[in-house]
């Protein structure tokens, strides 16, 4: 086609205008195939995207019968041999299959049209008739596909008498209406583009497209059958009901009468009628497929193929996607359709096709569903099809009076099962017996499909009408007596083996938790079976029929009143033992996960086939099976006690199936509660401790290796053997088994906790800060900070990434849902910011008289604001303007109830969708009124009992917090007292529960609240109930706290300080809430968790060499530690708890320097004493005050021999002698050096090196004299050198003062800090080479950090030669110092007018890139240093030997192919927060040192060691 000309040879261009193909026979298969190929070439780009349509003619699309006949009569003709083409054209063959699944996935793009003969061909000399192709296999069954018949054989679809054959106008007019559909456009408007659908799909999760089942039901249909509904009335009310609001209408029918093919049969109708129209199959044979938040995600997939403006919505949240891809339902629907689909128009509506509810984990949960979708006022039309159960007539029953439900049953259509007959036997000879025979059948079905379709396909093959008429004697009626007989045919199968055989496949596909391929369940039988030569012909042989093999090579039950069956009785022929099958199948999981050399394979990409299925369901198997089973707690744990357990965690983070280890946990959790049940008096006690250890230790393990490792491990599967388990807690049992075996290696000290612990990082707000309020939606926490700012924290790395100066004290601050928008509500303005960009986006002066606003709401898909204010009164504010107003909605004028009096509400609540607002008062019961038409609802009155105040009056109380339950109508309130109360405005029902607390919080889907006291308890409890769940503490009292929007963290804050946690609990709840659907099911854990606080670390420094460190805290205490020893002494206490601002040593270990907050600089002498039970001995040295009134104490510098301390301080830097114990020197810091850092010269003991983050000074020790200047230019950056801009840096001196001051301002490096400066200095071990990394924010807020290698021997003075004393001199009072000062005054002046240039030498791009934190220098040049992922590398310096005067003045003499980076292991993710990472060093022996929750983590790693 690419190259097709016509009769002049010219070019046809094909492709440059719409294409419809009309393909007969396997001519359809061609195309379907070369369509396929053509979506992966370029060159046929055009052709393919012009291809529109396919209008297919008899086309085998899943074989033919006659395939191996035709084989034959080729063979026997000496004409030919056997074709590999006609035996792929066998029915159902592997080839078809696998070109029908390839196909399915991209036919949404065209128009299908598919034409069937009704005629048998004739065939052979003797002209027999036989049917080539059955409906069946002509028609595709996608969905909107157009099938009709011709009456026509398989020649004759495709050869016409004349234009007037009835065969040629049907084609005909197919193709006019197909062309004028293309001219009018509408192909363009109905599918999305690929790219878009591709996004949508990425961003929703969607595992497999939703046309899977309805295409397997399809199949199913018979022309004809179904019709009926399209007749009823309560179908065509719902169908064509004019009220723009939801419809539900409940479609419920008798087990295997069709149901889901009648659900097929309008999902057709529904398409071809151009409705929009989604649906999904709820199937019980595979887990997925049984929850809300499968069916959630198929249907918004569905509905952004179909809708454009919701499309578009979806990909816009493509920076959600990996968040979206682990919500739980309840998270996925608020995000999606409560935020999403129920806030847009909608011009016509919407159909909804929900088949098999009762197959549902949890149907009360998507019925709960479909009354908020009632409640929201959206078109959508609702069909739901299933039996009809007690549980389902109760839930149903429970939707508000209001809404539109109606029922029908699809019982008592006998026409169906006759039409099914009518076209099924196929007979052509003696009407009259087949009436007879249809009768007979009719009566003995009792209205069941199934059945009959089982009979049909025993009655097709006979011969004669004898043969039918023993066939219908011996069927049994009804499908029970039907099970029957196929279980005595497998019973009565004479060979042992095929009766093993079929029970082990019975087993698997009876209690397997998804549809197994036939590929799988061969790999699963067992090794000693006899191997199959046709193995899916052998599932149907071997099975009796209740297991069959779908078009997509799935082997399932024929129904699931067949596996109801097989898990019934066990007196009937054959049945499954669902304990002994479970079991069967754990152990089948657990060989395949025990395979050996299984890691090898995973390494290579050659995982074994059952592997999938093995990973991710041997623990629901084991919870299903015997807990008194010791063949099956035997095989537990030696795997938990292998290295098998670790390759199969590899295999799920090479899956990125993580999640799966929380529902292992749980499943573990229930088995060893269990077995502890039935074991005790058979199991000895001391095995059965050990086994309970063992699997409850792991239960606990595999939670917090999801939690706290996950990102890694994705990362890096492999990390799971050595690198993951040395940082875990020594009680665990990851450690204990595998992290001990890693300590020669890799070893981890310096925590005194030795488990695990419900705190996943500390968010330090700096000293002198305060935090008031927290909240968290989407991937971001907010804090308001002394209520005049707020900081901005990245859910993911804990880092800072803005903050918020609003200009003003900030009352209240709120969070939309997706977090990507803030509010802050000052005492004059509200302001509007996007976090995303920035910028300020809405702004408005606050109403009149400035009433303290209680209750923020976003609506209207975030267009607008409301406002509840002291005044009682609402007022809203529109978004879409840059500068906006505040406008009174509603006035609420309360008059007080008898005996009691009204004031100021001491808060409110506006409900999430803004109808309702509820007061609360001191003295006065709490109201609740509807907002449109400010209408009273009632009032809470106490409950009043023992424990309630005695008078009346009194017995109101206090409410200090009020919040609307998300979903139920609810109120959750707090009494001054600490009494929790939850109150239903319309039913009056009232629930209290005491429980000390001062703040509360309601989880975002509301199956949760936690509460928060001054005693620095959090506790969670169950909102349906009230129960207890779990309590968490630290010090400090809770000032407020949050849940995150998926329900698996709090966050709190605690004045200078707040706290994420991730309690397994949580963590549990979210996972199983994901399994079931149920948004609040129960919850048992009860558990006490109390974690004491530890004051964070605020310095940290490691001695030049030995085992010493010191630290310092925010409370001042600073302490001295041996590694892998622990604390040896305290070296000081800030009489005043002024933290710990500095800690250094000298470079000969002997001295250590540290200064707190109110500026006391300490010096204390550590020595190792020889001998005796003490290591060290600590005195003390100095103590003296610097003045810290221009700025705390940055940094302490020793002389290199001792004698002298350098104090800098920002904005001065003073000389402290250790010999006369006072201050010898100070100056003032330039202007040109703000926040510079100071070394000792490597190679000259006289002179100091102050670096800033654009030059170096060099200083002379005596006299603090400054001698030189040196400016320097940035790293290369693509090849050039690029100079430092002060028109980048907005926050240097030299920068335009001109700044917009609504825009987020990102944060310095700590919380008090704003100034660009230096970072890093480090000197190699051979003093060559000195390293500095400088930090500056670019005119765009972002932070950028450059490293600069500068030669030692470059930084020294060029125009005038000074002698300085040689190393190792005493220079006091020496010729040579006296002589360079008596030069330096003469020449410093000149030089700092005329800075000379110094030119770093450039680090290779691969290299610089890596480096997030420089860490130090260890033996061999080797750079230690955390990379961008926070792991810790070293990479060898390899600089050739040229002179530098002869070095280029550009590019990187450093080799790119040179040393590589070598990784060593990674910090934990609950380790990396950015006030712990910037304190980290290493110590002389390459132990790497970094703070976390007030300790300080020593880790020791063999391959860095000198």
């Amino acid at each position: 086609m690419k190259y097709a000309k016509n009769e002049r040879i010219e070019d046809l261009n094909i492709g440059t205008v719409p294409v419809i193909f009309v393909v007969h026979s396997m001519g359809g298969l061609i195309v379907k195939e070369a369509y396929i190929q053509g979506q992966h070439d370029p060159e046929y780009e055009t052709i393919v995207k012009a291809i529109s349509a396919i209008i297919f003619l008899s086309t085998p699309h899943r074989g033919t019968n006659l395939a191996d006949t035709l084989n034959h009569i080729l063979q026997a003709s000496f004409i030919s041999a056997p074709k590999q083409y006609i035996a792929d054209l066998t029915k159902n063959s592997f080839a078809l299959q696998k070109l029908n699944e390839q196909f399915r996935h991209i036919a949404p793009r065209l128009r299908i049209v598919s034409f069937y003969e009704t005629r048998a061909t004739p065939i052979g000399f003797k002209r027999n008739q036989i049917m080539v192709l059955s409906k069946d296999s002509s028609v595709l069954g996608y969905p909107g596909e157009v099938s009709k018949a011709l009456d026509a054989d398989h020649h004759g679809v495709c050869k016409f008498d004349s234009p007037e054959d009835p065969g040629y106008v049907s084609i005909r007019n197919v193709l006019k209406t197909l062309v004028g559909d293309i001219e009018r456009g509408l192909e363009s408007k109905s599918s999305p583009e690929p790219a878009e659908s591709l996004d949508a799909e990425i961003v929703l999760a969607v595992s497999e497209q939703p046309d899977v089942d309805y295409i397997f039901f399809r199949d199913r249909w018979t022309p004809g059958t179904c019709e009926w509904i399209l007749r009823t009335e309560p179908f065509l009310a719902w169908l064509h009901d004019s009220l723009e609001e939801p419809r539900v209408l409940w479609l419920h029918g008798g087990p295997a009468s069709g149901k889901s093919v009648l659900s097929s049969y309008i999902i057709n109708h529904l398409v071809l009628q151009e409705e929009c129209c989604q649906y999904f199959f709820i199937r019980f044979v595979d887990r997925n497929k049984r929850t809300v938040n499968s069916l959630l995600r198929s249907i918004a997939f569905q509905l952004a193929q179909n809708l454009t403006s919701f499309r578009n919505k979806i990909v816009q949240l493509s920076g959600e996607a990996e968040k979206l891809k682990d919500a739980d339902a309840w998270t996925f629907w608020q995000r999606i359709f409560r935020s999403i689909l129920f806030k847009s128009q909608f011009n016509r509506p919407l159909y909804w096709v929900i088949d098999g509810l009762d197959e549902s984990d949890s149907p009360p949960s998507i019925i709960n569903l479909i009354s908020e979708i009632l409640s929201a006022s959206v078109p959508i039309h609702i069909l739901i099809v299933s039996r009809e159960t007690n549980e389902l007539s109760s839930s149903f029953q429970k939707l508000p009076k209001r809404s539109h439900l109606q029922l029908m049953t699809s019982e008592g259509h006998l026409e169906d099962i006759t039409c099914f007959l009518s076209r099924e036997l196929n007979w052509s000879v003696n009407p009259e017996f087949k009436t007879k025979a249809m009768a007979r059948i009719l009566a003995d079905a009792r209205r069941n499909f199934l059945w009959v379709h089982l009979a049909v396909q025993r009655i097709n093959p006979c011969h004669t009408e004898a043969d039918v008429e023993r066939v219908l004697d011996q069927w049994p009626a009804g499908m029970e007596a039907l099970y029957d007989r196929m279980a005595l045919s497998i019973a009565d199968k004479p060979r042992e083996d095929d009766k093993r055989l079929a029970s082990n496949i019975l087993a698997w596909v009876t209690c397997a938790l998804r549809l197994l391929t036939v590929e799988e369940i061969s790999q699963a039988m067992d090794k000693a079976s006899p191997q199959m030569l046709d193995f899916q012909h052998s599932i149907g042989d071997l099975c009796g029929g209740f297991v069959v093999v779908d078009n997509g090579g799935y082997a399932a039950m024929v129904h699931q009143t067949a596996r109801e069956y097989l898990l019934g009785s066990r007196d009937r022929p054959i049945s499954v033992d669902r304990e002994v099958a479970h079991e069967q199948l754990f152990m089948r999981c657990m060989l395949s996960l025990m395979t050996l050399g299984l890691r090898t394979k995973l390494n290579r990409g050659h995982a074994p086939g059952l592997l999938d299925y093995a990973a991710t369901s041997w623990f629901s198997h084991l919870k299903s099976s015997s807990p008194s089973s010791e063949a099956a707690v035997t095989t537990l744990i030696r795997f938990l006690k292998g290295s098998w357990v670790l390759t199969w965690i590899q295999s799920l983070a090479q899956a990125r199936k993580l999640r799966v280890l929380i529902y292992a946990s749980t499943s573990l959790s229930s088995f060893a509660q269990n077995r502890k049940r039935v074991s005790s008096g058979i199991t000895p006690l001391g095995c059965q401790m050990e086994e309970q250890q063992i699997i409850e230790g792991w239960a606990t393990d595999l939670v917090k290796i999801a939690g706290k490792f996950g990102k890694d491990l994705i990362k890096n599967p492999e990390s799971i053997y050595k690198l993951i388990p040395p940082f875990c807690p020594r009680d665990s049992f990851i450690f204990q088994l595998f992290g001990r075996k890693e300590s020669k290696a890799l070893r981890v000290t310096g925590f005194l906790n030795t488990c695990w612990d419900d705190s996943l990082t500390h968010l330090s707000f700096g000293s002198g800060n305060h935090a008031t309020a927290i909240l968290a939606a989407g991937s971001h926490v907010v804090a308001l900070i002394n209520s005049r700012k707020v900081l901005i924290y990245h859910t993911a790395s804990w880092e800072e990434t803005g903050r918020i100066q609003h200009g003003e004290s900030v009352l209240k601050i709120l969070l939309n849902s997706s977090g990507t928008l803030l509010v802050t509500y000052g005492y004059v303005a509200t302001k509007v910011w996007n976090i995303s960009t920035g910028n300020c986006i809405a702004s408005g002066q606050n109403p009149a008289g400035r009433p303290r606003p209680q209750t923020l709401v976003f609506t209207d898909d975030d267009r607008k604001l409301l406002v509840g204010t002291q005044d009682k009164q609402i007022s809203s504010m529109l978004l879409c303007d840059s500068v906006s107003e505040w406008r009174v909605v509603a006035r609420i004028d309360e008059q007080p109830l008898d005996g009691t009096f009204i004031n100021s509400p001491t808060c409110m609540a506006l409900s999430p969708d803004s109808t309702h607002l509820a007061f609360g008062y001191r003295g006065h019961p709490v109201s609740a009124w509807e907002v449109e038409g400010v209408e009273p609802i009632g009032h809470c009155y106490r409950v009043l009992d023992s424990s309630t105040r005695s008078t009346v009056g009194d017995a109101w109380g206090e409410v200090i917090q009020l919040n609307w339950h998300p979903n139920t109508g609810e109120i959750l309130g707090l009494y001054l007292e600490g009494i929790v109360f939850k109150w239903h405005p319309y039913d009056d029902e009232v629930k209290e529960l005491r429980t000390g607390a001062n703040k509360m919080v309601i989880s975002h889907q509301g199956d949760f609240f936690a509460t928060g006291d001054a005693f620095g308890n959090i506790k969670l409890f169950r909102t349906a109930d009230f129960c207890f769940v779990y309590q968490f503490a630290s010090q400090d009292p809770v000032f407020d706290l949050t849940f995150s929007s998926d329900t698996r963290r709090v966050y709190d804050v605690r004045g200078s300080y707040g706290i994420v946690w991730e309690p397994n609990v949580l963590l549990e709840h979210s996972e199983l809430t994901e399994r079931r659907g149920d948004f609040a099911g129960p919850t048992k854990s009860l558990t006490r968790r109390l974690m004491s606080r530890m004051s964070p670390v605020t310095a940290l420094a490691a001695a030049p060499r030995g085992p010493l460190y010191c630290s310092g805290t925010e409370e001042g205490v600073t302490e001295l530690f041996e590694a892998e020893r622990g604390k040896i002494s305290e070296l000081g206490r800030s009489r005043s708890f002024m933290t710990t601002e500095e800690v250094t040593w000298s470079e000969d270990g002997h001295y250590v320097g540290f200064a707190d907050l109110n500026g006391t600089l300490f010096v204390k002498s550590v020595r190792p004493v020889q001998g005796g039970a003490e290591r060290w001995t600590v005195e003390p040295r100095l103590e003296i005050p610097i003045d810290v009134a221009q700025g705390s104490i940055r940094q302490i510098l020793f002389h290199p021999d001792s004698r002298m301390i350098l104090v800098y301080t920002g904005s001065t830097t003073s000389i402290v002698s250790l010999e006369s114990n006072s201050v010898i020197k100070s100056r003032s810091t330039e202007p040109s050096m703000p926040k510079c850092k100071w070394v000792n010269h490597p190679t000259n003991r006289a002179l100091l090196l102050a670096f800033a983050y654009d030059r170096v000074q060099l200083w002379q020790w005596d006299g603090l004299v400054e001698i030189l200047s040196f400016c320097f230019t940035s790293p290369i950056v693509d090849g050039r050198f690029k100079a430092s801009s002060d028109n980048d840096n907005l926050d240097s001196p030299r920068a335009s003062p001109s700044r917009n001051q609504d825009v987020i301002q990102k944060p310095p490096k700590k919380a008090w800090e704003a100034q660009d400066g230096v970072e890093r200095v480090m000197v190699t071990l051979d003093k060559r080479y000195i390293l500095v990394q400088t930090m500056r924010l670019t005119r765009h807020g972002k932070k950028q950090k450059d490293l600069f290698l500068f030669e030692t021997a470059s930084i020294r003075n060029t125009n005038c030669h000074i002698a300085y004393p040689e190393e190792g001199c005493n220079d006091s009072g020496s010729t040579a110092t006296q002589q360079a000062a008596n030069v330096i005054e003469s020449h410093s002046s000149q030089n700092n007018n005329h800075p000379e240039q110094l030119h770093a030498i450039p680090l290779p791009s691969n290299i610089a890139s890596r480096i997030e934190i420089p860490l130090c220098f260890l033996a061999h040049d080797r750079l230690v240093f955390l990379d961008q992922n926070f792991w810790l590398c070293s990479w060898r310096l390899s600089i050739p030997t040229i002179p530098s005067t002869r070095r280029p003045s550009s590019g990187s003499i450093l080799d790119d192919g040179g040393p590589e980076i070598k990784q060593h292991y990674f910090l934990p993710g609950d380790w990396i927060s950015p006030d712990c990472v910037a304190l980290c060093t290493v110590m002389a022996d390459g132990t790497l040192l970094c703070p976390r929750n007030g300790e300080v983590a020593a880790v020791k790693c063999s391959s860095l060691g000198a």
